[in-house]
């Protein structure tokens, strides 16, 4: 921290604009790889039927290196404005702060996935850190999320009475796709559907 406060912007400059810059564009890519190679790491089985990343693990990690670069950018500026007023600079800390507070919306995105196995379906939602479970025999009600006009389903979601797991849904996710028309053909769900209005969304 005493480095970075004694450091002139001028030097910091190229590095934190490199990395910045660097951050911003790749936040709309790299997730995708990042947390597609963690959480196989972590969390793979073979026993998974399916394992399902939501779209907002993705989102929620670029999230968090966006916020970064404008962490690093905020600090460059206002190091830049205490040297052009020739003041001290008493801002380090505070950002510090912020960089260690946008850590745990990484390990939220990555802990953020659901997937089904022999005994039910599993699911972790963003800001939480356990798994919720459901098994297969106490499911009493089934539902999906339809478009309207399109009639495109969207998610699923599962309940016992008294929890409920949503998992998003992608067609072309051929083993998700296989794993749900084999339990509702096995279990004899009645799945109700639920109509998302467009215009609120």
């Amino acid at each position: 921290m005493k480095l970075l406060k004694e450091t002139d912007s001028d030097t910091l400059f190229p590095y934190i604009m490199t990395t910045g810059l660097l951050l911003v564009i790749t936040a709309f890519f790299l997730p995708v790889i990042v947390v597609l190679f963690v959480q196989d790491m972590l969390f793979f089985s073979a026993d998974h039927w399916t394992f399902i990343r939501p779209a907002a693990a993705y989102i929620g990690f670029g999230s968090g290196m966006i916020l970064i670069a404008i962490v690093l950018f905020s600090f460059l500026l206002t190091k830049m404005y205490s040297e052009k007023k020739d003041k001290p600079y008493k801002w380090t800390g505070f950002h510090l702060v912020f960089l260690f507070m946008v850590v745990p919306l990484f390990v939220f995105s990555i802990y953020h996935y659901a997937y089904f196995d022999e005994q039910g379906v599993q699911g972790n939602s963003f800001w939480s850190l356990s798994e919720t479970r459901i098994s297969w025999e106490d499911v009493e009600e089934v539902t999906r999320l339809v478009e309207e006009g399109s009639l495109l389903v969207t998610a699923y979601t599962f309940s016992d009475g008294h929890t409920s797991i949503t998992i998003p849904y992608d067609p072309q996710d051929y083993r998700t796709r296989q794993s749900i028309t084999h339990l509702v053909n096995v279990y004899n769900w009645d799945v109700a559907d639920i109509i998302e209005d467009r215009e609120k969304k």
